[in-house]
This record gives C-alpha cells, sequence and structure tokens, in this order.
C-alpha cells in the first residue's frame, strides 16, 4: 500500500499541484475470536451482542483447538496449563483480585466448562474448554476461554503472567472473509452457506476430537475511524507510469479555490457501506481464502469501494492484532506486523 501523501511543494509556474487523496481504514477486534462452538453458545448473551453489534466484517479461521490443564486455585491465584497437544504447554497465573475481578476480602468461586463429560471431577482439572469465576451469590463475574485468555494478555496488556511460548498459539488459517453491514453479525452467520461448508467439510487440525466446530473460529472486525489523507503526489519516477486507475487531482494550494475547498471536505463517515466493501475487499485480495469463491480480480476496482468515492488510494490499520493469519495462496502477508502499532 502507498505512503502517507506528502505535503505541498513549492507551486510551478501555473500555479496547479497534482495531488492525492488517500483514506486509511482503522478497525479493531471488539471481542476475542471465539470458536463455532462459543459462538453457538455466546449469540444469546447481550453483554457479547452488545460487543459485536458495530462489527461489519468477519474472518472464518481454524487451528487446533486449545485446552486447560492442571486448574487449581491457590492463594487466591488460579494457575493453569493452555494446551493444544502439539508442543510444550504454556503455564499461566491468573490473579483475580489482582485483576480487580473481586475486592480482596470477597470469595470466589471457580468452574470449569467441558467439551466432554467431566462430572464430580475434582481439580486439579484437566482437558477444561473454560473457567468461570462466581462471588457469593453466585453470580458470573468473568469466563475465560484459553483464546479469550491470550487475547486478554496480548491485545488488551491485562497483567497475566505467561511462560512458555504462547505466541504459537496465535496462528491462525483464513478459510473465509465475509461483511454483514445490512445485518446483524450473529444473524449473517446462522444460515451462512459458506460458515456451513467449512464446519461440514474442514478437516480437523487437533489431536484427540473429531469436531471442527472447537476449531473453526471467529473474528470480527469493526471500524472505528477513517482517516483521509492530503497531499502533493509521491512519483512516479521519470519514465514510470502511474497504476492503473489512480485518480490525480489538479489545482493549487489555495484555500479560496473551489477545486482545494471540494478536495479538502470529508467524502466517506467511517460507518458506511464504502468502507466495510473496501474492508473486505483489501483482506481477500491480502489473502485470497479458498472459500472465498467470488475473488477480487482487479483490486482496488471494486464496485461501491472507497475509490468509487474518488480516493486515490486506500491504507489498513487493524489495532490489537496480535495474531498471525495466512492462507495457502496469499501466504501470511502480514507476518512480522507490530500488533501494538497495528498492520
Amino acid at each position: 500500500m502507498a505512503r502517507d501523501p506528502r505535503p505541498a511543494p513549492a507551486a510551478p509556474e501555473d500555479g496547479l499541484l497534482e495531488w492525492m487523496k488517500a483514506a486509511r481504514i482503522i478497525a479493531k477486534i471488539p471481542y476475542p475470536p471465539v470458536s463455532a462452538w462459543e459462538f453457538g453458545q455466546l449469540k444469546t448473551e447481550r453483554a457479547v451482542r452488545d460487543r459485536l453489534k458495530g462489527a461489519t466484517v468477519y474472518i472464518i479461521a481454524q487451528r487446533p483447538i486449545l485446552w486447560f490443564d492442571q486448574v487449581r486455585v491457590e492463594d487466591g491465584q488460579i494457575r493453569l496449563d493452555i494446551n493444544d497437544g502439539q508442543g510444550p504447554p504454556v503455564k499461566a497465573i491468573v490473579d483475580p483480585y489482582g485483576l480487580g475481578i473481586f475486592a480482596t476480602d470477597e470469595p470466589m468461586t471457580v468452574e470449569c466448562g467441558f467439551h466432554h463429560d467431566a462430572t464430580d471431577q475434582p481439580p486439579p482439572w484437566d482437558r477444561a474448554a473454560s473457567l468461570k469465576l462466581y462471588d457469593r451469590d453466585k453470580t458470573l463475574r468473568v469466563w475465560w476461554s484459553p483464546q479469550k485468555l491470550l487475547f486478554e494478555a496480548f491485545a488488551l496488556d491485562r497483567p497475566i503472567l505467561l511462560a512458555g511460548d504462547p505466541e504459537r498459539f496465535m496462528d491462525f488459517e483464513i478459510h473465509y472473509i465475509g461483511k454483514a453491514y445490512d445485518q446483524r453479525l450473529w444473524k449473517r452467520l446462522k444460515a451462512h452457506e459458506r460458515y456451513l461448508d467449512i464446519l461440514t467439510y474442514e478437516k480437523v487440525r487437533g489431536v484427540d476430537h473429531g469436531q471442527p466446530s472447537l476449531e473453526i473460529t471467529i473474528f470480527a472486525l469493526e471500524v472505528v475511524e477513517l482517516e483521509e489523507l492530503h497531499g502533493v503526489r509521491d512519483g512516479p519516477e521519470e519514465g514510470q507510469a502511474d497504476p492503473p486507475g489512480m485518480t490525480i487531482f489538479r489545482h493549487p494550494d489555495d484555500p479560496a479555490d473551489p477545486r482545494w475547498r471540494a478536495f479538502r471536505r470529508r467524502w466517506a463517515q467511517a460507518h458506511e457501506a464504502a468502507v466495510t466493501t473496501e474492508l473486505e475487499a483489501a483482506l481477500i485480495d491480502l489473502f485470497k481464502p479458498a472459500h472465498n469463491t467470488i475473488k477480487v480480480k482487479v483490486y482496488p476496482k471494486i464496485a461501491g469501494g472507497l475509490h468509487a468515492l474518488g480516493y486515490s488510494d486506500t491504507l489498513l490499520r487493524l489495532k490489537n492484532c496480535p495474531y498471525i493469519f495466512r492462507t495457502e495462496a496469499g501466504g501470511t502477508p502480514l507476518e512480522g506486523a507490530d500488533p501494538e502499532d497495528g498492520w
């Protein structure tokens, strides 16, 4: 993607400069990634629906399932291992009191959820799918799946102690990228043909289970800001043509000129459909997921996107994303990106 347009240099004799106007889409992951199995359990929870209601683009991905082993409570701290059966586990210490979930004098009850029948299993618990923490009134204060715990540690910088190589749990294979601009995300996925195909036909990647729904994972993306960048264009080099379809604007650097004012006014808002269309198309073009049978033929020449509104270029930043996404066709184009600064 192009660099930010430069500020204006000295104007030529005719007073006209060649300008570019770029749009930078800034998106975030509003809720930790959830497996298809977890999504089926959580989609009726109001708090989860509220967190996802602004999400308009989603990624369906897959990796071997994670689970908790050796879960026990010692001196008010929860100690556990995070495991996927494919390498050394990651040891973790979670302090609900230090995290402010409970006051220092409050009692806490810890329960585990399981994908299998583990009735009356005494601690330390193994193969646990989730942790649930209740107060004295049996009100749920917080729940964690392994991925939710890792998301809070990496993306939200919560003080959760991890020992080992947790980064290896952040690698996902992308199957499909879609949008749900005109309806809620959970309604879109409920009867989504590609989603059902992925659950039906994708093979299990992990060990000791035969349920793809435990591995198929949903990432939601929410556009939080659209930045407009104006400047005199950078290039082309001598003898080199402009990229096809690039829009160049010619006008003086004079606020009194109507062309200058039209160029500087805002052309789109963050939550407009064109921004969602552009974000979806950019990600499909980047990763080329196998289940996106309708590919983006010539990006950024797409109907209904930001280029159709006149922008010369678009850029993308995804905040709070510590994940490595990959596909067989697209590789890992974002590997090495700084999760603190975004892509």
